[in-house]
């Protein structure tokens, strides 16, 4: 997937021959057709653009995203179209009530452990360090322990089963995070997971959460082309701040594209204090997080026997959930590392 980001104050976009043109004070400094990219990413403020330039972006289908300061999508743009999609949203509500999506919250929370489990243990494997080694390798299978009894909880309802899968994730996840302390590079500081809402300042927790915004957009745009409600999850309960079934789906992906992203971000940085501002990252570092995340969506890993780009699988993975639903497939695979 092509992006043109846009991450500059006072950037003016406007539309010349069927054309997208960018421009600074005037003076043109992009000229791209609209065939060529599938994404624009506005990632500040400052930016304008003409009127036209909607209509042409919703003729091409190509997304424009807006996101917040810490990476958040805040707004969406994509063409208008007609699902036909009443029949498979019906399934999805009843499903949420049924062993059907039952099934479903356990294994979008178990691919979440899995995939921990699988960066833990990959770590370990490469640790030079025998004891290091050893604890991230226990800290795997400690983990994959929590796994198996996700897959073990038993309800009628997601309902019923929802607080008990959470509780077993967020067990898992307080190991997985211990771990990924100890897979950075020395001296970088990490006080462990903190959410957007709890304001971190460190720059890890503000790259890991500028991330997961980028891969929150990525998997709704997927969710929406299913035909799916975003907002009816199974794993998450329904809100309508926040979309249910994108989160859900958002546990497969995280270790895969974001947290293997910010490790590598965390090696390349000289200086972290220069990256940052307050509890946002500076221009320039925004910059590089974003390239650096595309670049990973544009890995080709291997899932369900195909051989494919990371963006690929996440357009894909709406819709096996989609014809699990529905009653197509008799099973529905969550992504997963191993």
């Amino acid at each position: 997937m092509k992006r043109l980001v846009i991450n500059e104050p006072g950037l003016f976009l406007r539309v010349r021959r069927g054309m997208i043109v960018v421009e600074r004070r005037g003076e043109k400094i992009l000229e791209v057709s609209p065939s060529n990219i599938s994404q624009i990413v506005l990632l500040t403020r400052g930016a304008t653009m003409s009127s036209a330039i909607f209509r042409l972006l919703a003729r091409h289908k190509v997304d424009l995203v807006v996101y917040s300061g810490f990476g958040y999508p805040v707004a969406r743009l994509v063409g208008s179209k007609s699902s036909g999609a009443i029949k498979l949203r019906k399934m999805q509500y009843e499903a949420q009530n049924e062993p059907l999506g039952v099934y479903l919250a356990k294994r979008f929370a178990w691919a979440k452990a899995v995939n921990q489990k699988a960066m833990l243990r990959e770590a370990g494997k490469n640790k030079s360090d025998l004891r290091l080694s050893k604890e991230l390798i226990d800290m795997s299978r400690r983990v994959s322990d929590l796994a198996n009894a996700i897959n073990n909880v038993i309800g009628s309802s997601t309902e019923a089963v929802r607080k008990e899968v959470m509780r077993l994730e967020a067990a898992a996840a307080e190991i997985y995070w211990q771990g990924f302390k100890l897979m950075l590079p020395e001296g970088v500081d990490f006080p462990g997971r903190r959410k957007r809402f709890e304001h971190p300042e460190d720059p890890i927790n503000i790259m890991l959460n500028f991330c997961y915004g980028l891969l929150a957009s990525e998997i709704w745009l997927a969710v929406d082309s299913s035909g799916l409600d975003p907002y009816a999850g199974f794993l998450h309960v329904d809100s309508p701040r926040r979309p249910a079934l994108v989160m859900d789906i958002l546990e497969e992906f995280r270790q895969p594209v974001v947290d293997r992203t910010v490790l590598r971000l965390a090696s390349s940085f000289k200086d972290f204090s220069s990256i940052v501002e307050g509890r946002y990252l500076k221009r320039e570092a925004r910059f590089q997080v974003v390239k650096a995340f595309s670049e990973r969506l544009s890995e080709v890993l291997t899932f369900s026997n195909r051989s494919l780009p990371l963006s690929s699988h996440i357009f894909l993975q709406p819709r096996r959930v989609a014809e699990f639903i529905s009653g197509r497939s008799s099973d529905y695979a969550p992504f997963t590392l191993r």
